[in-house]
């Protein structure tokens, strides 16, 4: 067989056609986690969210997260704790949701979260609460070793 113009040419499309399928398969089987399910409605409610988040500036130094070796505690002001009718602790886990833990707010301003609930890396800790119908929430970001 000799080797022409027309057998390269053929050549570089089946080889183009093969590598575009192999990245399509690729593209296809990866695994794509918004940060939430209802991501494009929060986005629609993002000024009420600012909204709440300047609300809750003024107890940003109200809220500690400490890492212990037998897990994770968040006390939140004794004053503030008296406060509060409802709330919850998120540890979200930006690089993987199935790591997101959600617990109830503790009743005397104390959370704890046991160690076998958290694994290492990066968590962006989401304390929300609701004081007479208004919301808080304060973040803070938390490596764990």
């Amino acid at each position: 067989m000799k080797f022409n113009w027309g057998t390269g040419i053929a050549i570089f499309l089946v080889l183009f056609l093969a590598a575009a399928a192999a990245f399509i398969i690729f593209a296809v089987n990866q695994d794509v986690n918004l940060v939430h399910k209802d991501y494009y409605e929060k986005g629609v409610d993002y000024s009420e969210q600012m909204k709440v988040e300047s609300r809750s500036e003024i107890f940003r130094d109200k809220v500690q997260v400490s890492v212990k070796t037998d897990g994770m505690s968040i006390s939140i002001d004794s004053l503030l704790a008296s406060t509060i009718d409802s709330g919850t602790v998120i540890l979200f886990r930006p690089s993987d949701k199935m790591l997101d833990v959600t617990v109830p707010l503790g009743k005397n301003g104390v959370t704890l979260i046991p160690a076998d609930k958290v694994s290492m890396g990066r968590y962006i800790v989401k304390v929300n609460w609701f004081v007479s119908g208004a919301e808080y929430e304060i973040k803070k970001d938390i490596n764990i070793q």
